[in-house]
Parts: C-alpha cells; structure tokens; sequence
C-alpha cells in the first residue's frame, strides 16, 4: 500500500470504479474504495488536518467533491438497476400469466 501524506491527498479511483461497475463487479468496486478509504484514513489523522495550510486544504476538498461525485453516480446507477429489476419484475409476472393462461 501506498503511503499517503497531508500534503497529496490519495486520488479516488474513479476510472476505475466505474469500470468494475460497468463489468458488474461490484467485489472489485468495493475492493478500490476500501483501500482508497484506508488510503485517505492514512494520510489524515485529526493531528495531521489542524496542519494543512489553504493549498492542503483545497485539495482536501477537491477529493471530497471528487467523492461526492461518484456517490451521486453510484446513486443514479442504483437507481437504474433498481427501475430495471422492476420492469424484469413485471415481464416475468406477465410472461407467467401467459404461460398459465395457456396451459
């Protein structure tokens, strides 16, 4: 693992996440944001933050922007899937009242 300081904060793996999430591995995506979270954990103990000076700081919060980024995405693509689960939902209930309608 890589060793973090205050004065370069860990990059979040956004590329990355998204490409677990597009092949549906959703093990791996948990996988980069534990280690990126033990990454951040690292490199910011509570001494460290009353040390940062206004360039720390700001790129501080262009992580947590970057993080509240991808929470929104994850977010949206829950949603999807969980409208997507619905209508798979409905064609299996529609599918089956065919078959009995029929048999």
């Amino acid at each position: 693992m890589t060793n973090y300081t205050t004065d370069a904060p860990p990059v979040l793996p956004v590329e990355a996440l998204r490409e677990a999430l597009g092949r549906a591995d959703v093990d791996a995506a948990a996988a980069l944001v534990d280690a990126h979270d033990r990454a951040v954990r690292q490199a910011l103990t509570p001494a460290d933050a009353a040390l940062l000076d206004p360039r720390q700081v700001q790129a501080w919060m262009n992580l947590v922007e970057a993080q509240q980024a991808m929470l929104e995405e994850l977010g949206q693509r829950r949603d999807f899937v969980a409208d997507q689960l619905l209508q798979l939902q409905r064609h299996q209930r529609g599918a089956n009242a065919y078959l009995q309608a029929m048999g």
